[in-house]
């Protein structure tokens, strides 16, 4: 597989999703029409290639798979946490016949609050800015663990919660959870 420039897939991304605009999204009422499609700030991170893309409709991050990656296997949809030097941000793969199997990241959607593409274009450099700029380590938040959450929702068995809660009810008892 022949590596393809960050310069190259960044017009690829454009021009499938300016098709995307005039074709299956034109006329939406969720568009803001001052906006346009672009990419910005396309590049080659831990050998993938990594960008930005706004359209009228949304802004995503988006990564494209490196030479060693087989993301042709995963579902549409799928979800796929990856570490930056700005934190941690969970992906969805995504399918376009134009440009293969791809991860994005939503910024922003519905795009109605940038009052012009300017304002936009802004927003999208100063995000990939701060995922691309390391975070003191007291300013990372902790990835909320989707898989764990929906267990607890659905009354799944988790024994490390168990424990807690137990824990805790034994704490609020009214001995403190101390037999007498």
């Amino acid at each position: 597989m022949m590596a393809i420039s960050p310069e190259v897939r960044a017009a690829g991304v454009a021009a499938s999703f300016e098709r995307i605009h005039r074709e299956q999204m034109a006329g939406l009422p969720l568009l803001n029409e001052a906006l346009e499609v672009a990419t910005l700030g396309f590049q080659s991170w831990q050998g993938r290639t990594l960008g930005m893309l706004v359209t009228p409709w949304m802004m995503s991050l988006v990564l494209f798979p490196g030479p060693d990656d087989d993301w042709a296997s995963m579902a549409l949809g799928d979800k796929q946490a990856h570490g930056f030097p700005g934190g941690i941000f969970r992906f969805l793969v995504n399918r376009v016949d134009d440009l293969g199997t791809f991860q994005m990241h939503s910024v922003h959607s519905p795009m109605r609050g940038f009052p012009s593409h300017s304002a936009a274009l802004a927003e999208a450099a100063g995000f990939l800015e701060r995922v691309l700029t390391p975070v003191q380590p007291e300013a990372r938040q902790d990835l909320v663990d989707e898989e764990l959450l929906g267990r607890i929702l659905r009354g799944e068995s988790v024994p490390a919660v168990d424990a807690a809660v137990g824990a805790m009810q034994a704490d609020s008892s009214p001995d403190g959870g101390r037999a007498r």
